[in-house]
């Protein structure tokens, strides 16, 4: 690719559908600081959900106006540093899921037992993220850029993926969920780390194809960087093979 911006389609604006939630969600809040007064306990209830749906749907605009307005003239990243997940995200995630589904059981006792039962959902799946995530199993894995690869590590293996291997990169999107898309001339043929999880890495790598299209999808808030940050990194060191030198490990200052 000999233009760096080759690799970025055109980022996609809010859609009708993202506005149209904003403004559903933004309704059912105003009814339920209506109804709080008359009805306390449907108007928790009421504020809780949607105003947890109306915090989503505005991210999701903002997130794609935001890239959208992404330029950057030069990004540069530590070489030979492994960069791990945020230990931030995921417990807050999980423990505002736990909160919610919590509130939504006590106080929708009267919405009826299938609303409870979607309250008790909620809340399991909340403490299950809290758990995975206080225990590092849901933030396992790394990204690390070296001057001969990149490294895509997953919870029980890594790919070492050489630079001129790289094909494709591209911004993409999964359920609302900004992803990174990476595509390699021929997966068969990368450093699998460690080598008896050959397979398994065959399997995901294949498995992620048909899902996205792409070999390798790397979730951009797992790791707390803006999906465009991310992919104009990589696309620069693809690119530009010169730059590479500049992820050369860098020795400690002598004092």
């Amino acid at each position: 690719m000999s233009d760096p911006h080759a690799h970025i389609p055109q980022r996609p604006r809010p859609t009708a559908t993202d506005w149209l939630l904003v403004a559903i969600n933004t309704a059912f809040v105003a009814a339920g600081i209506v109804i709080l007064p008359r009805e306390p306990a449907g108007g928790i209830v009421t504020l809780a959900f949607f105003g947890s749906c109306l915090a989503v749907s505005v991210a999701t605009v903002w997130r794609k106006l935001r890239y959208r307005r992404f330029t950057a003239e030069r990004i540069d990243v530590a070489g030979g540093v492994p960069i791990r997940p945020s230990r931030t995200f995921l417990p807050l995630l999980g423990g505002w899921l736990a909160i919610l589904g919590v509130v939504l059981f006590w106080f929708g006792g009267g919405v009826g037992p299938i609303f409870q039962a979607i309250a008790v959902i909620i809340a399991v799946a909340g403490i299950g993220t809290l758990l995975l995530a206080l225990t590092g199993f849901a933030t396992a894995g790394y990204l690390q850029f070296d001057p001969d690869a990149l490294t895509i590590a997953q919870r029980r293996w890594a790919a070492r993926i050489p630079w001129d291997d790289i094909v494709r990169v591209q911004e993409g999107e999964y359920q609302s969920n900004p992803m990174l898309l990476v595509t390699v001339a021929d997966p068969a043929e990368l450093e699998i780390v460690p080598a008896n999880a050959r397979d398994l890495a065959m399997h995901d790598i294949a498995r992620t194809g048909r899902l996205m299209g792409a070999d390798f999808a790397v979730m951009t808030w797992h790791y707390g960087i803006a999906l465009p940050v991310l992919a104009e990194t990589v696309a620069r060191y693809v690119n530009d093979a010169p730059a590479r030198a500049e992820l050369r490990p860098r020795l400690p200052q002598r004092i």
